[in-house]
């Protein structure tokens, strides 16, 4: 049995009312997909906004940088690396700029702690070679001396666990951390060289972010089997660096200081830290755990929000409710689309007609709108090939559709092809439709690996037609993109 017990917050001495209030402020701020807390080893909340599900993977984007440094950790428990070890080292076959001197004094301990002496990142596209790219960029600073996040600087531990193991990162958790912990459904993206990409890319399960982030603040035991030395956890999670000068005093929660790829908090928890609200709270003072996985937010006002709720809750400050005062509250949680019952005139009018593009700098040739009761497919044309999805007017329709490779995300033109990766599992599409006035057909498209949304807008006049992609996510090359042509009789 590797899952976590189950509990409730009577039972774990916590507030049930704290966490319906949490959860409220929270829903107000973002769109959550899953939210798992842990209290003694024991899950007391795991609630789900359908169509997503804590029990399947989910993007955590940076979040992944605290696995790249399990993954190191696993090496330093066996002796395969220490972190006064120079980079350089790994990779003496690397044709390094005689004049870059100060690279050859760059330590793990110094890409772990953000603190490369870098502060321009190279370009990288599928035909460069990422570490040569890394190890030639100019050092502005002394190695250690002053914090600057960068996600390459994952990457490079990635590539240097692989350099030492030869396999990727993504194997060696694959077999060390998530088969022991019972997660079954994770997978890291790779770049084209077969090297995990390290500073994003990571799929897990909200649950499964859970029972990592309870290993890491039990000392490396999950469930009784040591996963990692009571020595590198504390480690990890320890303040290893100062980085208040890096940041505005606004961004109060990213000035508390960061470990060895994770961050400290102003409640003094440490956290796994992922854009969009991807996130996993650890404070071993309470033992307690936090995953959440969400669409629309930093993590600041969502801990800010946690630090007047649920911290007085485990700091005892409030009296503890009755149990069922959570436990109805996340019955039958879904996301909230934008809805509207009206059906435009044109919907008969443009029912299966072809839209030949006009000079399309994007490759799109056409598309088409077609409707059957209160289910809309759009097809569409680029560089010969076709993409498709169906939605529901006002309701998400489930299907398969590769309606996200029409325009996809950055990171998918650097990673080897989805199919290709371990254990990668094929994500479900939702899509829903309405009429935002008489000429003009909303689409939206989610996929529940995914924290985005991608839009698709139709709008219609008599004789032409134009298309419109917005996606909502900063980590693609086509934000919006609007091609137009002429309505085929």
């Amino acid at each position: 049995m590797k899952d976590l017990e189950r509990s409730n917050c009577v039972q774990e001495q916590i507030d049930p009312k704290s966490i319906v209030e949490f959860l409220k402020r929270l829903e107000g701020i973002i769109e959550p997909h899953g939210i798992v807390m842990v209290k003694n080893g024991k899950v007391i909340c795991d609630v789900s906004y359908k169509p997503y599900d804590t029990n399947k993977p989910h993007v955590v984007n940076s979040v992944t940088k605290t696995f790249i440094g399990i993954a190191i950790g696993l090496l330093y428990d066996k002796g395969l690396i220490r972190l006064e070890d120079k980079i350089v080292d790994f990779f003496d076959d690397v044709k390094i700029d005689p004049e870059n001197k100060g690279i050859k004094e760059l330590t793990v301990k110094n890409v772990m702690t953000m603190s490369m002496g870098q502060i321009t990142t190279p370009v990288l596209d599928e035909n460069r070679e990422w570490v040569s790219a890394l190890l030639n960029n100019p050092m502005t600073y002394k190695p250690g001396e002053k914090f600057h996040y960068d996600s390459l600087a994952t990457f490079l531990l990635s590539a240097v666990y692989t350099r030492i193991t030869h396999e990727t990162a993504a194997e060696g958790l694959q077999r060390e951390l998530f088969i022991p912990l019972g997660i079954d459904q994770a997978y890291f993206f790779e770049n084209r060289d077969g090297i995990t990409i390290g500073g994003l890319g990571l799929f897990i399960p909200t649950i499964g972010l859970a029972k990592v982030g309870t290993m890491l603040i039990n000392k490396g035991v999950y469930l009784g089997k040591r996963i990692l030395s009571e020595k590198w956890c504390e480690m990890q999670l320890a303040k290893q660096i100062d980085n208040a000068d890096s940041f505005p005093v606004s961004k109060h929660e990213s000035r508390q200081g960061y470990g060895l790829q994770c961050w400290h908090c102003v409640n003094k928890g440490v956290r796994m830290s992922g854009l969009w609200g991807q996130m996993c709270l650890m404070m071993p003072e309470y033992d307690f755990v936090m995953a959440i996985n969400a669409r629309g937010s930093s993590s600041q006002p969502m801990l800010d929000i946690f630090n007047e709720t649920v911290l007085k809750a485990l700091k005892g400050e409030v009296p503890i409710s009755d149990q069922s005062v959570l436990d109805e509250y996340i019955k039958n949680k879904e996301i909230s689309l934008e809805k509207n019952e009206f059906v435009s005139y044109m919907k008969p009018r443009m029912n299966g007609k072809e839209v030949k593009v006009l000079n399309d700098p994007f490759g799109v040739s056409s598309f088409r709108i077609s409707f059957e009761d209160d289910v809309c497919e759009i097809e569409v044309v680029r560089n010969g090939q076709k993409y498709s999805c169906v939605y529901g007017h006002n309701v998400l329709k489930k299907s398969i559709s590769n309606i996200i490779d029409l325009f996809p995300p950055y990171y998918d033109s650097l990673s080897k092809p989805r199919s290709e990766l371990l254990n990668f599992v094929e994500p479900q599409c939702y899509g829903q439709y309405h009429w935002e006035d008489e000429g003009t057909l909303l689409m939206t498209t989610l996929y529940d690996h995914e924290a985005s949304h991608f839009l698709i807008r139709v709008h219609y006049d008599y004789e032409y037609a134009a298309f419109e992609w917005i996606s909502k996510t900063c980590c693609t090359k086509y934000e919006h993109v609007i091609v137009h042509g002429k309505i085929e009789n």
